[in-house]
């Protein structure tokens, strides 16, 4: 395949930005991951709107989800994909506040999934139907999220000449192979899976369906894309036994979703 079929190599970088008198430096990824988390809770409020839903709890629903999810999202990627990070800790306590802690997405939804069970503990709310309107939701925000990783490419795939793959893939030392970008690829899933969900909004649905269907969508999908990530030694995710840490919590999230579709098709003969 010719190399001009490839997409070209880029990467955006901090950079300063002035506002009258303040300066203060803005960090492409952080800025499409608010984005995201920013779009998610407006078309889940929306959403819930729409559905009739309490906005109420909807928004208190949301509060827990972000209080629970970013020091869950830090951990996990600390405890499974900085695996050092403890032997550091261990050895000196003091030096947690060197220790430059990373982001994962699935930590990030574990999180929120422990701050969904502590809303319920303390609300008696239904997860279902609450909790429907940001699984609506969460692929339009996922997928900005997405997008900021393959701005700064931080998700490098195996070497590859597939059209999509980004050529001089700078990872490693040079000369650089194209290789897939697993940001780009991800962002294209839910892409698609927010355009069948808006396709589907069309008609009234019960709770959870939404739930039940973003696990039973987009679980597999990165289960199997995991599988094109680069080695850990090329600046890929490490692996336990072959597998990403992310392809463990897509199996145990996968199970979690045919659950909650099984329970909506067994609790009425109604098309979900």
């Amino acid at each position: 395949m010719s190399a001009q079929l490839l997409i070209p190599w880029f990467r955006y970088y901090p950079f300063a930005v002035e506002i009258g008198p303040t300066q203060f430096t803005l960090y492409p990824f952080r800025a499409m991951m608010w984005t995201g988390v920013v779009t998610s809770l407006v078309i889940a409020v929306l959403f819930a709107h729409e559905q009739g839903r309490s906005l109420r709890e909807t928004v208190r629903f949301g509060a827990y989800i972000l209080v629970f999810a970013f020091p869950v999202s830090k951990l996990f990627n600390a405890l499974f994909y900085q695996p050092g990070t403890w032997d550091s800790l261990l050895e000196n306590p003091a030096s947690i506040l060197d220790i430059p802690l990373g982001w994962s997405m699935y930590g990030g939804v574990l999180g929120g999934i422990l701050g969904a069970r502590v809303w319920k503990w303390r609300t008696h709310g239904s997860i279902l139907e609450i909790g429907d309107s940001f699984a609506f939701a969460g692929p339009f925000g996922w997928c900005i999220g997405r997008v900021g990783c393959f701005m700064v490419h931080d998700h490098p795939g195996r070497v590859s000449d597939f059209a999509l793959a980004v050529a001089d893939f700078q990872v490693g030392k040079p000369p650089w192979p194209p290789r897939h970008d697993l940001g780009l690829y991800e962002a294209i899933v839910l892409a698609v899976i927010s355009i069948l969900f808006l396709i589907l909004s069309r008609k009234p649905r019960k709770p959870g369906v939404y739930l039940g269907l973003v696990g039973l969508l987009y679980l597999p999908a990165r289960f199997f894309l995991d599988f094109l990530r680069a080695p850990h030694l090329d600046g890929g995710d490490i692996r336990y036994a072959g597998l990403t840490p992310s392809q463990y919590v897509s199996i145990g999230l996968f199970i979690v979703g045919v659950f909650v579709v099984h329970r909506l098709r067994a609790s009425s003969a109604e098309p979900i």
